[in-house]
């Protein structure tokens, strides 16, 4: 079937908490003033004087607009024609906006009709609104023989670092304005999809910038991340940050209690540094640290997604790999510790523990 992210879509509907654990935010970027119904979405500075969508909305006034981001990269731009806190998104039915001559019986799998980007931004804007970037246009040529592009002596200030603008072409006070952003990943191709009431009246238009799937803008470490943190007790949480904190800062002292607790184990991945206290310790030169953490046992296996492939997929390897030496000891130490890990038992004994007993 055609492209729809229904959970892409949804997700404007989402509280801000809920938007929070998805790596979203909600960012407000103005209201256009729609004047003839007709909506355009388009990358204005290449394509201002292109079509409306087929179906229009019957509002006229100012309808607010936002943009979820994440990572300061826009992901979903939406114009809002009714408001969203009396709206049940499982009641709304989702179709493309289309222009006149498109169908969408003519698309593939996966396949969707978006407006093109050529300039890195994408708007909301009322049909009316090109006759007056037209006019704003032909009066920065009149005035100046020596005018560039659109955005360099109209748009480039009021876009500004917030990478979009609430542009009004001919002034503040005119009719018509145009909701600029950026778009996404920049150039390319995006999607708009109408929001439609059981009476098939649209009550939002959203732009899909392709940035995710499934509603969730966190990658597949972030979500595993998470999962884990969820599983911690506020107990277990306290003694991991602890026992990082400790490892860091080569204090030998600290740690011994809490690895006897059971709440902390060397290898467990303490969520705000996102390692090991081993991993730290090595990476701090903490050798007395080190030698705590490991303490009588054999080195564990340094957890998956620490390794660097093809160059540090062992704690020792990971010494060795650092730039800077590592104290005297620290290196034969742990290459001891796997040594123990990886022989067989012998006489009831562990090479580590015949090495230390």
């Amino acid at each position: 079937m055609a492209y729809l992210d229904l959970e892409n879509l949804r997700t404007v509907f989402l509280d801000d908490e809920a938007l929070r654990v998805r790596r979203l935010q909600r960012q407000s970027c103005g209201s256009l003033q729609v004047t003839s119904g007709r909506i355009v979405a388009c990358d204005p500075l290449v394509q201002p004087e292109r079509l409306p969508f087929v179906r229009s909305v019957s509002g006229r006034g100012a309808f607010p607009a936002e943009l979820l981001q994440h990572e300061g990269r826009h992901a979903l731009a939406v114009l809002w024609l009714r408001d969203r806190r009396g709206l049940q998104p499982e009641d709304l039915h989702w179709e493309p906006a289309l222009l006149d001559g498109q169908s969408q019986n003519e698309l593939g799998d996966d396949e969707f009709y978006g407006y093109p980007v050529d300039a890195g931004v994408g708007c909301f804007m009322d049909a009316d609104c090109a006759a007056a970037i037209a006019e704003r246009e032909a009066r920065e040529s009149s005035a100046n023989p020596d005018h560039g592009s659109y955005y360099d002596d109209v748009l480039d200030e009021e876009l500004g670092s917030k990478d979009m603008a609430d542009h009004y072409p001919l002034g503040e006070g005119s009719a018509n304005n145009v909701l600029i952003f950026s778009s996404g990943w920049g150039d390319g191709s995006y999607p708009s999809f109408w929001a439609l009431d059981a009476a098939r009246e649209p009550v939002a238009l959203v732009t899909d910038f392709m940035t995710m799937q499934g509603g969730d803008a966190r990658s597949e470490d972030d979500k595993r991340d998470d999962a884990y943190l969820a599983s911690l007790s506020p107990e277990r949480l306290a003694a991991l940050e602890a026992l990082g904190a400790a490892a860091i800062k080569g204090d030998a002292a600290a740690i011994r209690p809490l690895l006897d607790g059971g709440l902390a184990g060397a290898n467990d991945i303490v969520p705000s540094l996102g390692e090991t206290a081993l991993f730290s310790a090595i990476r701090m030169n903490q050798l007395e640290a080190l030698r705590v953490l490991l303490g009588s046992a054999p080195c564990p296996a340094m957890p998956e997604h620490l390794r660097i492939e093809g160059k540090a997929e062992s704690y020792s390897a990971f010494a060795r790999w650092l730039k800077k030496p590592r104290v005297p000891g620290l290196v034969e130490l742990l290459e001891q510790a796997e040594a123990a890990a990886a022989a067989e038992p012998a006489g009831g004994k562990s090479l580590w523990k015949r090495l230390f007993s």
